[in-house]
This record gives C-alpha cells, sequence and structure tokens, in this order.
C-alpha cells in the first residue's frame, strides 16, 4: 500500500515533506506535500484568551484500511501550524481515512479514552479540552478538522467601589461538582465519574477575573460557589439560584460581580450573566454577604445594627416633643436604644428612629427583619398603640405600617418584660427596592411607657431556602443533644374575630421561614387560623357533615433535619365536641404515615398534648382532615426536635 503526505494543522499554512521514509508497516511514502487546516468553532482562541501557543501539543489519531495510527503527538506554533513531534501521520494512496484530534495531548491513552481532571485550575488552558474529527478523506482531500470545547467555563469579572481598598488575595472556591470524566476519542463520548471535590478557580493576582473550566453537568443541584476575602470571611452560593440549571458542553458562563460594603457589611452584587459561543449562556444574579465568616445558602445580610456603641447609621426624627428634650438615646451599659417620654409624669410625644437607607435585592425569595426588644410599664398587645413600625421606599414622601409580631409579655416581676425576639417581619415585597424603615414612639399625657430595642438586622435569601435572621454564633448543635428545629404557635398577635384562611394567613412565627399550605384549599379552602374567648391562635380543622365534605390540611415544610435524628413531633389538640378522639386527625410525611395513639377527651376545647416519633430525612409534616373528623379539632404548640447527628 502506497501512502502520500497528507497531514498538516494550522491556520492557512503548508508543510511540504519530501524524500522516502519507511512507515510502520515498512511500506513507501509519497513526497507529495498536501494543505491541512484547522479552526476552533464558536471562536479563534482557546480559554486562555489567546491563540495557540508555541509548544501547545495536540494528539492526533488516524484510520485508515482497518489499520489505526494511534496517538501521534503534534505541536502547535502560534500561526497555528502543527508539526509532527515525531513520527509524521501519512494519507492511503487508496482508499479513505478517518481523523480525530483533539488537545491537549497526553502520552499514555488507554483504549482511546482521555482521562479528564479539573481539580488543578493553575492553568486553565492544560484541561481546556478540544476535539474534532474528520472522517471518509479521500487522497489528495484537504483536511479541516474544526475544535470544539468538550467542557463547561465559568468566568466572573470582579469589581470594587471605594469602600473596598482592593481585592488582593480573593479566593473563589467550586464546591459540589465531578472534578473527574473520561472521554471517548472514538465517539466523543464524555461520561463523569462520582468525584465530587473543592477545588479552586484561577483568580487573578489583583482578584479582578477568576475562570475555572468544569465538566459538563445536567443538574447543579449541591453546587455552589464559596467566595473568601483575604481577611478569611467568606460566603457560598448556590449555583441553583440562577436561571441556569445545567453547564452545557463549550458553553462559558459569565458573571459580572461589584463588590462594596453595603451598611457596615461586605457584600457582592453578581449582575446577569452572559453566555457567549466559546459558547457562552447566562449564569444569572449572585448576591455575596461576606458577613461575620461562612454563610451557605445565598443568606445576605443587608442591615446588621446592635446598636454597641451608638445609634449608628439611625437618625432620630422628633415629631413631638413638648416639654421633653429627647425621646430616644442610648444605653452605653447595656447597648440598646431606649425610649421614653417620662419625667416625673407621662408626656405626650412622638418620635421616630429611622433606618439608613437599604438595598433589597430584586433576586431575594425571602427577606427578613428582626430585632430584640423588652417593654416598660407596658405589654403584650396593649403596647402596638404606642410601639409601631414604619417603611417607606419613596425617602419618606410616603410610609405603610409593617405589623410586628411580637410584643414581649409582662413576666409579672415589676413592670419589666424579659426581652424578646419581635419575630420575623416579612418585607419580601420590597426586593429590589431602597427603603427606610422606623420604629414609632406614641406617648400620651396619661400613658408613656418605655421602649428599648437591639439587635436590629435584615437578612435576605436569594433562593435556596431558609433564612435565620438571627444565627447562632455557633450554629453547629452539639452531637446527642436534642434541639428543638422549629416550633409553631399560630403567631404572637392574636387574630381576634378574623379567620385567616392557611393559605392566606402570614401572621406564623416562622412566616418566610417554613411554608404552611392547605392542599384541599383549592375546591373547600375549609382550613383556617382562628381565636376563641378561651384560646388563642389555633389552626382550625371543622368537622365533615352528613351533607357537607369538609377535607383540610396543613403540610408543613422548609425545615432542614439533615443533621438529626430521633426526629421527634409534639403538638397540643383539642375537639370541639366530645368524647371526639385525637386520632381522627391524620399526621403524614412525605416518608410515611404517622401511628396516632387512641386517646378521647374529657372535656372539649381543652388541649391534650400528643408526642410522636418521626422518620429521619423527612421533608415535611402534614395534618390532615377527613370524613373521620366528625367533631372539628383543634391544633397548636406544633413543635419538632432532634438529636444532633
Amino acid at each position: 500500500m502506497k501512502l502520500s503526505n497528507l497531514f498538516y494543522l494550522g491556520a492557512l499554512s503548508a508543510l511540504v515533506l519530501t524524500g522516502c521514509k519507511d512507515n510502520d508497516d515498512n511500506s513507501e511514502w509519497m513526497t507529495d506535500g498536501v494543505v491541512f487546516t484547522s479552526h476552533i468553532e464558536g471562536m479563534v482562541s482557546r480559554a486562555s484568551g489567546s491563540a495557540w501557543s508555541d509548544g501547545d501539543k495536540v494528539g492526533i489519531y488516524m484510520n485508515a484500511g482497518g489499520t489505526d495510527f494511534e496517538n501521534y503527538e503534534y505541536t502547535a506554533s502560534a500561526d497555528g501550524a502543527l508539526t509532527a513531534a515525531g513520527k509524521t501521520l501519512k494519507y492511503p494512496e487508496e482508499g479513505t481515512a478517518d481523523f480525530f484530534a483533539y488537545y491537549p495531548y497526553q502520552t499514555s491513552i488507554s483504549n482511546k479514552t482521555y482521562a479528564v481532571n479539573v481539580s488543578d485550575q493553575s492553568d486553565p488552558t492544560k484541561i481546556d479540552l478540544l476535539y474534532a474529527t474528520k472522517t471518509g478523506i479521500s487522497n489528495g482531500e484537504a483536511v479541516n478538522f474544526a475544535f470544539s470545547h468538550q467542557l463547561s467555563q465559568i468566568v466572573i469579572n470582579v469589581s470594587h467601589d471605594e469602600t473596598i481598598a482592593n481585592l488582593n488575595g480573593l479566593k473563589i472556591q467550586v464546591k459540589g461538582m465531578n472534578t473527574q470524566a473520561s472521554f471517548a476519542l472514538a465517539d466523543g463520548t464524555l461520561t463523569s465519574t462520582d468525584s465530587k471535590a473543592d477545588f479552586d478557580m484561577n483568580v487573578n493576582a489583583e482578584g479582578t477575573t477568576a475562570e475555572a473550566i468544569v465538566i459538563p453537568t445536567a443538574d447543579l443541584t449541591g453546587a455552589e460557589l464559596v467566595f473568601t476575602l483575604a481577611d478569611g470571611k467568606s460566603f457560598g452560593w448556590d449555583l441553583t439560584q440562577s436561571d441556569v440549571s445545567s453547564f452545557d458542553k463549550g458553553t462559558k458562563y459569565t458573571y459580572n460581580a461589584s463588590l462594596s460594603m453595603t451598611n457596615g457589611q461586605p457584600s457582592a452584587d453578581m449582575g446577569n450573566a452572559t453566555i457567549d459561543d466559546w459558547t457562552t449562556k447566562p449564569g444569572g444574579d449572585i448576591n455575596v454577604d461576606f458577613g461575620e465568616g461562612t454563610q451557605t445558602g445565598g443568606e445576605v445580610v443587608v442591615l446588621d445594627e446592635p446598636f454597641a456603641d451608638g445609634p449608628g447609621n439611625f437618625t432620630i426624627e422628633d415629631k413631638e416633643l413638648g416639654s421633653l428634650s429627647y425621646v430616644w438615646e442610648h444605653n452605653t451599659e447595656y447597648h440598646y436604644m431606649k425610649a421614653s417620654a417620662y419625667t416625673s409624669s407621662a408626656n405626650a410625644a412622638e418620635s421616630w428612629l429611622v433606618s439608613p437607607e437599604i438595598n433589597i435585592p430584586s433576586d431575594a425569595t425571602n427577606v427578613i427583619l428582626t430585632f430584640n426588644h423588652l417593654l416598660g410599664h407596658i405589654s403584650g398587645s396593649a403596647a402596638q398603640d404606642y410601639f409601631t413600625l414604619q417603611v417607606t421606599e419613596n425617602n419618606g414622601t410616603s410610609w405603610s405600617p409593617v405589623t410586628i409580631p411580637n410584643y414581649p409579655e409582662n413576666t409579672g416581676s415589676g413592670n419589666w418584660t424579659k426581652e424578646e425576639s419581635s419575630g420575623n417581619i416579612d418585607l419580601s415585597s420590597y426586593k429590589g427596592k431602597t427603603i427606610k424603615f422606623a420604629f414609632i414612639y406614641k406617648s400620651t399625657s396619661s400613658t408613656a411607657p418605655t421602649w428599648e430595642i437591639m439587635d436590629v438586622k435584615v437578612v435576605a435569601n436569594g433562593g435556596s431556602g431558609t433564612v435565620d435572621p438571627n444565627p447562632d454564633p455557633d450554629p453547629e448543635p452539639t452531637p446527642g443533644e436534642e434541639t428543638v428545629i422549629f416550633k409553631e404557635t399560630c403567631g404572637k398577635e392574636n387574630v381576634g374575630n378574623t379567620k385567616y384562611k392557611i393559605n392566606n394567613y402570614t401572621g406564623w412565627d416562622n412566616n418566610g421561614i417554613l411554608t404552611f399550605v392547605d392542599e384541599f384549599a383549592g375546591e373547600y379552602q375549609n382550613a383556617d387560623v382562628r381565636a376563641t374567648s378561651t384560646l388563642d391562635n389555633n389552626i382550625w380543622l371543622p368537622a365533615y357533615t352528613e351533607t357537607t365534605e369538609k377535607p383540610s390540611g396543613v403540610k408543613i415544610s422548609g425545615f432542614d433535619v439533615t443533621n438529626y435524628a430521633s426526629l421527634k413531633l409534639s403538638y397540643d389538640i383539642a375537639t370541639n365536641k366530645i368524647p371526639g378522639d385525637q386520632k381522627d386527625i391524620k399526621v403524614r410525611t412525605d416518608k410515611g404515615n404517622v401511628n396516632i395513639e387512641s386517646k378521647t377527651f374529657s372535656a372539649n376545647n381543652t388541649y391534650q398534648n400528643i408526642t410522636v416519633s418521626l422518620p429521619d430525612g423527612i421533608t415535611y409534616i402534614e395534618f390532615v382532615s377527613d370524613a373521620d373528623n366528625t367533631e372539628g379539632y383543634r391544633l397548636d404548640n406544633i413543635m419538632l426536635t432532634g438529636i444532633a447527628k
């Protein structure tokens, strides 16, 4: 079999081979020079942003007449020409040949399978897998390889404003993605292996650009980017928060990040990503807050003001003082803001403690305001006539009232309450807006109570799950310790005569953290939150009648029991009519139904407690009322506990 020279890769370049040499089977080589060209689809450069570099090595395979010529090494020059580093591939004089080529070259290839490993991102050009094929090439026909990217790329362009000196030392880590795969050179099939591991993106010295070559994936669940500043503060952003749910081969996802200090907290706003044909697709928005250490799940602390050393960026607007010099003052010993219009007697006054402007992220799923407070000379719901909260989105032109879920009750010791949380105040309707909020103190000439406020915080969540507005400084539970995962009392503010359907009620203790749904609401919508003259807020599950079906339920989800075992559910249940039986209300989970012991009631509208074990790993708890409910039942004080692993 006679072979003629055919192989040459380059940008409109030619290589003429002359003379005679022996090939692998000692056949004679022809001396004809043949032009070979190549290009990279979608771009004229590689991941590095430059063309082929001198010394880049490409591997070439050829099959001609049933004979394989495997893994020939070719070396690139800056102008794109590829020259054989050792033996030269030659074209058969008769018949056709199939070619496939790849970059970067590996000396050892087993069964035409290329080993992909992206764990080392120090030089992305060394792991940017390119592949090209040409089949059925006849003698004298030019071979033009069209190389294409087989992996995906993430690029983050980072900038900062004057609130941050520089980005030196910025580190961005990829978590939860496979780092290894096998690539079949015969047909171009990429197969990921189960090799999830953490690896660092390649960040330039100034911290302004980060890039990584990653293995394509159809599902980004569990994958995240972790941003770490030079001082060690870090934040984890879930990749599923964007519109992109997968990474496609040959596709580059470019994000633009702008870092700044907002309300005393470092944050980053990652704008809409672009998609180029590298190929490129938008990766979505990332909102980053470095806070006080590592945060995961997309939480952004928009405002954190403990009033440790003064009012911070809050301002005081006195509306009415009368003979008083002030209403609000800072307590330097116990670190809070205090409002009082009482001197030797009560005084009529009105004064506002106003927050600085805060920017609510546009992609936030939940936006929660919380603060701690205690009351003097008043307690409970009576305080809402004197202590209120309002929000403005037009810098004070108009204000809207916002409900404070919890006013502390008097403990019975003197005229003061204990310090308690306000409960979660939902500001989600203001996402994408710039707002202020104000603590408003009003007193009369007969009543001038005291209001003390501390630990004010606004937390926004980018879409990954629950928000903890007041995270424990040591959030990891002690192994073996029983922990309250959540407790729900149906809201601190008494609903009075109003009956709120489950799907419309926002006064839950865990509103914005847990989800409460009546799955029967579409047709029936019977369950609601109500109160009676003797019972505070409770979930009402009405009785079936002989003529009317009244199915109802409450499905609770949004909690995370990953780090807990030996789960227990406890709740109070009361019947509207005796005797009734507590097992008439069913309990379901996604791991199966729960057995409720049969027990009748000795009195109506009197609670008895139920405590049952639940399967590990559940994602929801649902109370269901069906035809067995002929009395009507009330639920309250629902609590889930577990033993920390």
